[in-house]
């Protein structure tokens, strides 16, 4: 080989290593990194922790958690995701530091968190005043998928310390007013004249349409003004949407015989926030539940009790693949279909999985994929451990994790974005090439095919 090529071969070495220190250090892109424009971020200066107060004989630097902060005030997902690595795989004395301020001068952890958190929040109240041994102990203890649960709650608190405070801005169009949502974003939370705020169930936006969602909380007015009340669906008590300060409404999908004809209808759900939270529900499950509660139930809608399934479980099925993104290259994919069927059937599956936030995915129409907000894969050696919501912490998992093919982790590189696909049991199975797409395919055409992009964390090599 010439001189002049190992020069250079090894001049270009030399740089992509200095990048990939300076990438490490900042948290940035390589392509931040590369051009000299690595973020900055405004978090808040959180000088060196002093381990002792933790039992530990140590100091942990803050520096990257408060950039950390500062990227999710500035909601920077590139950042975010780098640098909540770079705690990950830190000192654990870091997150207990940042935790434990937080939850141990809190009453309670939250109405959403993950039982991680939960845990946690128990340990760091009942810690004696300035004694963090337990605290430490605690976090040390936690899987990674719980320690990360738990910084992502953590990130939540400190998020809503930190942020400035913006003007108040309506939440959504009023009822009865003729403001309308901006193209192709559905509210989901709408504040009345009365001052009564409509909470919607995640899933509302994939049945029904805008129009109709926003005329819900018009009804509901409407009937309050002609004194004929909405009434709980879980208690049969009326909601007074002139004097409650939340009204939560979902939706229940159901399959009615019109002379002779089968119709598939939608109709809302109307609840108390402190009857349960609002949800996507499948007509036998809601009913289950009236009968539950001790509510009457018609004679056809009575549904039998269930029996606990005895014996092993089929095993969960996942497939990696991948897709075109419609915005260009190509994303990693990945598609988990339980093994055993929902209770309640597909539709049973499906409303679960919309009251989550997934959305309906087509893979043929080349139209943008939908985005999952809070949702990532974890990756550990280039292995899928887990996917992850944020505020419930494992939402799949898979002890010792699954193998990806060496083209899906290139794209996952690539992208640090993955399509998660779901579909019920029985729906695609064991299949492979064509087959595989055209069950996929199917199901999306049954609107039974969900998901949405998700981020990539962890380690893919």
């Amino acid at each position: 080989m010439p001189k002049s090529e190992k020069n250079r071969r090894r001049k270009s070495h030399a740089e992509r290593e200095r990048i990939r220190r300076k990438k490490d250090a900042s948290g940035a892109s390589y392509t931040s990194a590369q051009s000299g424009t690595a973020h900055q971020h405004r978090g808040p200066k959180i000088g060196p922790v002093d381990g002792s107060g933790f039992g530990a004989d140590r100091r942990a630097d803050m520096g990257t958690a408060s950039a950390l902060i500062g990227a999710c005030v500035e909601r920077c997902k590139p950042c975010q995701a780098s640098l909540a690595d770079k705690v990950l795989r830190g000192d654990r004395l870091v997150v207990a530091s940042l935790a434990g301020s937080v939850y141990s001068l809190l009453p309670s952890p939250g109405p959403i968190c993950s039982p991680a958190t939960e845990r946690f929040h128990a340990v760091a109240r009942s810690a004696r005043s300035g004694d963090g041994r337990d605290v430490l102990a605690a976090v040390e203890a936690l899987s990674a998928e719980d320690l990360e649960a738990l910084l992502e709650d953590t990130l939540d608190m400190w998020t809503a310390v930190a942020a400035p405070r913006p003007a108040p801005e309506p939440v959504g169009p009023a009822a009865g007013s003729d403001a309308e949502a901006e193209p192709d974003e559905v509210p989901l939370h709408f504040t009345a004249l009365s001052g009564t705020a409509y909470l919607m169930s995640a899933g509302t936006d994939q049945l029904l349409s805008t129009e109709d969602l926003a005329e819900l909380p018009r009804l509901a007015e409407r009937l309050a003004a002609a004194g004929t009340p909405v009434v709980c669906f879980l208690c049969d008590q009326p909601i007074d949407v002139t004097a409650e300060p939340e009204v939560h409404i979902g939706l229940s999908a159901r399959t009615v015989d019109v002379d002779g004809m089968k119709l598939d209808t939608v109709q809302p759900v109307w609840t108390h926030p402190a009857c349960g939270r609002t949800r996507i529900w499948p007509w036998p499950e809601l009913m289950a539940e009236r009968q539950r509660r001790g509510l009457p139930v018609a004679a056809e809608d009575r549904q039998p009790d269930r029996v606990p399934r005895q014996g092993a479980r089929n095993a969960d099925y996942t497939h990696f693949s991948l897709a075109r993104n419609p915005g260009g290259g190509m994303v990693p994919l990945v598609l988990v279909e339980p093994g055993e069927p929902d209770e309640c059937g597909a539709e049973g599956y499906l409303a679960a999985r919309l009251s989550e936030g997934f959305k309906r995915v087509d893979l043929t129409r080349g139209q943008p994929f939908p985005v999952l907000d809070g949702w990532h894969l974890r990756c550990e050696r280039g292995r899928m451990v887990s996917v992850m919501r944020a505020g419930a912490g494992a939402w799949y998992r898979q002890e010792g994790g699954y193998a990806t093919p060496g083209p899906w982790r290139q794209a996952a590189r690539d992208q640090r974005t993955a399509l998660l696909l779901v579909v019920p049991a029985g729906t695609v199975g064991d299949r492979s090439g064509d087959p595989w797409l055209e069950a996929v395919n199917r199901a999306a055409r049954a609107g039974h095919l969900l998901g949405g992009l998700v981020s990539v964390r962890g380690s893919l090599s």
